[in-house]
């Protein structure tokens, strides 16, 4: 006999659904929950349950319905959470652990966020991996865009500045290389993402340089300058103000 649990604990039937070999869960520009590579269709109210857990890990039954329905009442929330675990249970089983009133996606469980995360930290260690180039600039996806969710504020902002840092450090590395071309698209890239970034602009301005527009490069730099003088209220800094010396001097 499958296990039963209690609708008092919020716990559901155990054991009677085949389960499946591989999930995915994607999170970056629309979310999508893949089973051996074929899409399942969940309510946008498991979405959140889900998406919730592969942010914050194993997290306590109440503290989750409290995050998700905080409008509400503490039992109306727990029930909301009990129907959408039930749910996602029949509609993929296995992609949840739920064990002593915690939940958590299991961790075979496949997720894009996580893969990207790890090739960025990857490219600020290393940001002279060949194999990790293409990867970082290509990598404009965002974190679910369209939601507005108050917990997601904070792990979209996390994941902008991760691709901000690695751009900025494979950028700068390929600069160093003389690689000059290249490491313009990508600060251009962190430059979309971050307007005012002084060390991104000093890339900028040295790659656009090295490749025989030093007119262009130092009239850019100066439009900058004036913005974070005229936007900003602040003093261009020590980078800034030593690009545009070398520029000058060209």
């Amino acid at each position: 006999m499958p296990e039963q649990a209690s609708a008092g604990t919020g716990s559901y039937v155990l054991g009677e659904l085949p389960m499946v070999g591989v999930y995915e869960i994607e999170l970056l520009d629309r979310w999508r929950l893949l089973a051996d590579g074929e899409p399942i269709r969940l309510r946008l109210r498991e979405q959140r349950v889900l998406t919730l857990l592969v942010l914050q890990g194993s997290v306590s039954r109440r503290r989750l319905a409290g995050m998700l329905w905080p409008e509400t009442t503490e039992i109306r929330a727990a029930d909301s959470l009990r129907v959408s675990l039930c749910h996602i249970h029949r509609q993929s089983p296995g992609v949840l652990r739920c064990e002593d009133g915690w939940v958590e996606v299991d961790p075979a469980v496949v997720v894009d966020l996580r893969l990207l995360s790890c090739r960025l930290e990857t490219a600020l260690l290393d940001p002279g991996g060949e194999s990790l180039l293409e990867d970082v600039f290509l990598a404009t996806r965002e974190l679910l865009p369209d939601w507005d969710e108050p917990w997601l504020y904070e792990e979209q902002e996390a994941l902008r500045q991760l691709r901000l840092r690695a751009l900025e450090a494979v950028s700068r590395h390929l600069l160093g290389l003389g690689l000059q071309h290249r490491a313009w698209q990508l600060a251009q890239t962190a430059l979309r993402l971050d307007p005012m970034r002084e060390s991104v602009a000093s890339i900028i301005a040295r790659a656009e340089s090295g490749q025989g527009n030093n007119a262009s490069a130092t009239a850019g730099l100066l439009q900058f300058i004036s913005r974070l003088k005229t936007e900003l209220g602040v003093e261009p800094g020590p980078e800034l103000l030593d690009t545009l010396t070398q520029l000058r001097r060209v």
